[in-house]
């Protein structure tokens, strides 16, 4: 098994990058404990102070900030989370669906757990959409807000119909976990075409190691294949229902600071003059809006981050001025030996 992962992880640059910082002890493993589990993560750089808080987009993990974090800020921490569902996190109880409000949910269990008075978001796609909505439900809670190819929530024109067809899909994929039958299983040159194909070819399959290195696990029925973790009950689709009328009216609460990038070869997943009235009030109503286009895919932060991180530094320098002494990592949640077979991606290749 070792042999084949090392073969399927020829990346001498991710894998320097990775094993540069966690020789420094730069990077730790940690598990932040919500109602109905876990929430694991990473927490890059210094632990005695608050750090940004960074989640990732739809059926990804934490794995998807990899090439960026240790591009940007030393003097600021970062705590990569996988969202429920997603990566190491604890799944929702059967039954339960994977609504909105756990990802607001989620922030809000992890606010209160490290006691922040504020909180500093950063978020990719889904991730960034999160962090969007947060401040604008939030917006005395966050001092800043970085949205990287994924703000304002989408609009759907048949919400209604959507609905249905998400709830019916939904209990059939529940059926599917409740039984207890383990997923499909691949290769693991398949796994990374299934990786890099959606959004075309979103993720370079030079990079979808990052992705994949905490979302399977090798099958049990199958050997030599392997099956993806993420809770397949993800797949039912998202119910959120704001107008673009409600996002236009409360996007006029996001007062605080908010960096948005635009990747130029991603999409804009619903009417694009949709985003660009909602970026016109935020023109108007935070401190600094700080938008730009940036080259790349709708994963350009992990294939290419290099032009994003500059953008990303500069404006955490100008704004990280709130204080950050309240919140740092605790020794209880630090996670010292990980049981899973993928954490040989970190130390083996």
């Amino acid at each position: 098994m070792m042999t084949l992962l090392k073969t399927f992880l020829k990346l001498p640059k991710c894998s320097a990058v990775i094993r540069a910082f966690s020789s420094e002890n730069h990077v730790q493993e940690v598990s932040i404990p919500v109602p109905w589990g876990e929430i694991r993560g990473k927490w890059w750089g210094p632990t005695d102070q608050r750090p940004i808080l960074c989640l990732h987009g739809w059926q990804d993990n934490c794995g998807t900030f990899d090439r960026l974090i240790p591009l940007l800020q030393k003097n600021v921490g970062f705590l990569a989370i996988d969202f429920p569902g997603h990566g190491y996190s604890s799944r929702l109880p059967i039954g339960i669906y994977y609504h909105f409000t756990t990802y607001m949910l989620t922030i809000q269990y992890i606010k209160k757990f490290f006691q922040w008075s504020k909180v500093s978001l950063m978020g990719h796609s889904l991730g960034g959409i999160s962090c969007y909505t947060y401040t604008m439900l939030y917006p005395e809670n966050v001092d800043f807000v970085i949205c990287l190819d994924g703000a304002k929530p989408t609009i759907n024109k048949n919400r209604i119909g959507i609905m249905a067809k998400y709830i019916d899909k939904f209990l059939q994929s529940n059926e599917q976990v409740s039984s207890g039958k383990e997923p499909p299983s691949y290769s693991i040159e398949e796994i990374k075409l299934k990786v890099h194909a959606p959004n075309k070819g979103s993720v370079d399959l030079e990079y979808t190691p990052y992705i994949i290195e905490r979302n399977i696990a090798p099958s049990k029925e199958h050997p030599g294949k392997y099956y993806f973790t993420r809770d397949p009950r993800l797949k039912s689709g998202e119910l959120l229902s704001f107008s673009q009328e409600e996002l236009i009216e409360h996007a006029h609460n996001i007062t605080c600071p908010i960096f948005m990038s635009k990747h130029k070869q991603g999409s804009y997943y619903e009417v694009k003059q949709n985003f660009y009235e909602v970026l016109d009030v935020l023109k108007r109503s935070s401190r600094d809006c700080d938008f730009h286009y940036v080259e790349g895919t709708h994963h350009g932060h992990l294939n290419n981050p290099e032009e994003l991180a500059g953008l990303v530094s500069n404006f955490i320098r100008k704004h990280n001025i709130e204080d950050r002494n309240i919140g740092g990592i605790t020794p209880d949640i630090i996670v010292n030996k990980d049981p899973k077979m993928n954490k040989i991606f970190l130390t083996n290749t």
